[in-house]
């Protein structure tokens, strides 16, 4: 996969090192990512490599730290077989999600599994914020390695949104700390903290790509991704591949034209977000609102909370038949950062808002419900360094 890099002409540190692994190397680790412990022979059988060839290279893989063997498994005839599989102390990388009102740093390994997870909250967030959590994050997790397991960090993907300046007016931050986000580069401050190369891309595509990899989505080749957080964001799966477009903002679905009830037009972000909701438990509840919705629970404002809902539904519901009349794409998974049990009532509310649309010419899309909620895009960033160096796109 292609990330969009934010700072042109800068080159990650490492990034020669990236290149790392043969095609039939990946092809290898790939399908042993996709398919867990898989024999030898098998392993020949689905690369198309001679049986010779996959032999020769798992065992180098293994001596690398890359595999490990299992013991064998007798069958009715023939040999036992032994399976190999991923080690996921093999490689390690970390994953920054940048959010308007919080962050999310983990540490993954070469399997995917979360090692290490720190987060921090906020009104807003500020560059200096930012690298400084990232520091003490990754002296956190440095505390938890082993001296070669450090040696085996593959890098540090970011998610952010692109042009975070021109969205933190919305959520009333003052316009000098938006300025400080014009002037900064990520590269380079980030460099300051480690040696590891920087992999930057947007923060909606990399949920997008997190829920494919490891959320309700594994196993779709093609779908939308519909994430609702302060602001609504999405991403675009098509062929097994997160596309991005020409300048990286494919599946910006926060920018879609959806009618207000007098029948002018808007972007959908102004009539489908949380801080929308925010704004609205706030007026009742002065000073509460971020407090109430990063609740487990979301009650206390049922009236407010149940008509957002049906507005956001039938909001989102009018941008997801846009995007599939265009994509032809058969499944929708909506996500955001709300309650497990809010995510299930608002995807129950877009699927009869869809029975309501005029959907003549194009197929219906299937509405599912997302997993991974805020950790979709520290999942999705997270494992880009990791893909990058040792598996196919």
């Amino acid at each position: 996969m292609t990330l969009t890099v934010m700072d042109s002409g800068v080159v990650p540190r490492g990034a020669a090192a990236v290149a790392g692994r043969s095609a039939n190397e990946r092809a290898i680790l790939d399908l042993l990512r996709l398919a867990g412990p898989t024999p030898s022979a098998e392993i020949a059988r689905q690369t198309g490599l001679s049986a010779q060839s996959a032999s020769v290279i798992t065992r180098n893989l293994e001596k690398d730290g890359l595999l490990l063997r299992g013991n064998p498994v007798k069958g009715k005839v023939g040999k036992p077989s032994v399976p190999i599989r991923l080690d996921p102390n093999g490689a390690f990388s970390v994953g920054l999600r940048i959010g308007r009102r919080s962050s999310d740093l983990v540490l993954l390994d070469l399997t995917g599994e979360v090692r290490g997870h720190v987060s921090l909250r906020y009104a807003y967030p500020l560059p200096d914020q930012i690298t400084g959590f990232l520091e003490t994050g990754l002296e956190q997790f440095h505390e938890g390695l082993t001296p070669g397991q450090r040696r085996r960090l593959a890098g540090i993907g970011v998610g952010m949104p692109f042009d975070l300046w021109s969205w933190l007016e919305n959520i009333g931050a003052p316009a000098e700390e938006m300025d400080a986000w014009r002037s900064f580069s990520p590269h380079r401050a980030f460099r300051k903290v480690t040696e590891l190369p920087v992999f930057l891309g947007n923060d909606s595509s990399l949920a997008c790509h997190g829920e494919h990899l490891f959320g309700a989505a594994a196993g779709h080749s093609d779908f939308a991704y519909i994430y609702i957080g302060a602001f609504v964001g999405g991403g675009i799966v098509t062929g097994n591949r997160l596309y991005l477009g020409q300048r990286g903002n494919a599946g910006a679905i926060a920018s879609i034209p959806v009618p207000r009830g007098d029948g002018t037009a808007a972007q959908l972000l102004e009539l489908a977000s949380v801080y929308d909701l925010e704004r609205q438990v706030d007026a009742r509840y002065p000073g509460s609102g971020q407090r109430l919705l990063q609740s487990v629970h979301w009650r206390g404002f049922d009236d407010l909370r149940d008509a957002w809902i049906d507005k956001t539904a039938r909001h989102v519901a009018l941008a997801a038949v846009a995007m599939v009349a265009v994509l032809d794409l058969p499944t929708v998974v909506v996500d955001g950062s709300f309650p497990a049990e809010i995510r299930e009532r608002l995807v129950e509310r877009m699927r009869a808002a869809l029975e309501g649309i005029d959907t003549r010419g194009i197929d219906p899309p299937d509405v599912q419900a997302g997993q991974l909620g805020m950790m979709a895009c520290a999942l999705g960033a997270g494992y880009q360094p990791i893909v990058a160096r040792y598996f196919l796109e």
